[in-house]
């Protein structure tokens, strides 16, 4: 296949971190970054140094497609347009189309990004034992706790990092969930689905024309429930080898079934006693640090795959031996109450502690944190290696614990807080 000729990436937003490794990427083939972002203050770390020469920013109202738009076609050039974020993804497809560059399988990520859709795909193709019911706003607890069963889980079709997923067991549970969603600002609409019981997991995988490879899984540590916050992650989960011919097996029949066919998906499933049950399907890599700990773990750059998705060619990563050089996991830092986000303290502790543990900044000093009950409340996230997934694991969660989040009750506005 012809190698396109342009010398541009657009990054629309990012997931925080891997910018500068994505630059490296890029600067390896005479290329350019482009990052279009709203708030600059969201990659704090990235920029904590500066950056590269080949990474640009501009400052752009990401949420306006036709302003998008229009600031690519000023850049000129481009080979390509990346999204690693649920938020942008559909508008990242609009561009592609009105632009007419080249890239996922616009269909395939609508369906995905819907979660209402995605699991009604799967039970017709028999990859899941349940359905999904989308609700409205006369629905009542009664009528559904008797059709549907308990206990359930109630979410946005088009959520994002854990906000607005909640968890009825009982009826009276579920008649404040479903007040609850009526006071809700949902980015879709809400359904309601099996809660299935068992550890949360994610495949990792890259996908060139339909055909898929697993890079690897990793594990997740969740707060107890009804709240499903992410509070760690370790990669690659050493799994015995019939379970991951099992889950190879199953992700491949999976994403053929939503008609994947390009590009990193993050997918994130429960191992339930009777089998796989997929959460949700995000068309990227994986969030937070998932990126860095890959390329740290295999000892590869797993985003030179970006720069060989652009030039429209066979990624290297789907041939490339995956021998696991080490372990890394990351745990995010949360405030421990909504407020000004005032720094972290104990970060000076961190280099006499096991796995190299190094801080990642999230938010910015001065920051106003409005919420604790999911990602939006990370402060920072702490990044640690060890010989084997489980290692840093224990590595990150201990140093963790050495560390302080400083917080100011006092609002933006300055209102005092009880």
């Amino acid at each position: 296949m012809k190698t396109p000729p342009g010398r541009n990436i657009i990054a629309l937003e990012w997931l925080q971190f891997g910018l500068n490794r994505l630059a490296a990427a890029a600067a390896e083939e005479g290329m350019t970054v482009h990052l279009l972002c709203g708030d600059r203050s969201e990659y704090t770390h990235e920029f904590a140094a500066g950056h590269p020469e080949n990474l640009v920013v501009h400052d752009v109202d990401t949420h306006d497609t036709a302003a998008v738009e229009a600031e690519v076609r000023a850049i000129g050039d481009v080979a390509g347009l990346l999204s690693t974020t649920d938020t942008w993804s559909l508008i990242a497809l609009a561009v592609r189309e009105r632009l007419g560059l080249p890239g996922q399988d616009p269909a395939s990520v609508r369906l995905v990004r819907d979660k209402a859709q995605l699991r009604r795909r799967l039970y017709e193709h028999g990859l899941s034992r349940a359905d999904g019911s989308p609700l409205s706003p006369a629905d009542d607890a009664a009528t559904l706790a008797a059709d549907l069963g308990l206990p359930l889980v109630v979410k946005d079709s088009a959520g994002t990092g854990s906000e607005h997923v909640w968890l009825a067991r009982t009826e009276a549970e579920l008649a404040a969930v479903l007040d609850e969603v009526r006071r809700s600002d949902l980015r879709g609409r809400a359904i309601a689905e099996p809660y299935f019981r068992g550890p949360l997991f994610s495949v990792e995988t890259l996908t060139w024309q339909g055909r898929t490879r697993v890079i690897g899984v990793s594990s997740r540590i969740l707060s107890a429930p009804p709240v499903f916050r992410e509070e760690a992650l370790a990669f690659p989960v050493a799994l015995p080898p019939a379970v991951a011919r099992d889950v190879d097996h199953w992700i491949e029949q999976v994403l053929k079934a939503v008609g994947y066919t390009e590009g990193f998906a993050h997918t994130e499933f429960i191992m339930t006693d009777t089998g796989f049950e997929l959460v949700e399907i995000n068309p990227r890599l994986g969030g937070a640090l998932i990126g860095e700990e890959i390329s740290r773990a295999l000892d590869i750059n797993v985003y030179a795959a970006f720069v060989d998705l652009v030039r429209r060619r066979r990624p290297a990563l789907m041939d490339l031996p995956l021998t696991v050089r080490q372990g890394a996991a990351h745990a995010r830092i949360y405030a421990p109450h909504t407020g000004t986000f005032q720094g972290c303290e104990g970060e000076e502790t961190l280099a006499g502690h096991p796995g190299g543990p190094a801080l990642y900044p999230a938010l910015p000093v001065g920051a106003d944190v409005r919420t604790t009950a999911h990602q939006d409340g990370c402060v920072a996230v702490l990044l640690a290696t060890g010989a084997t997934a489980e290692l840093a694991l224990q590595n990150v969660l201990s140093a963790s614990g050495e560390l302080r989040v400083r917080m100011d009750r006092r609002t933006a506005e300055g209102e005092g807080r009880a």
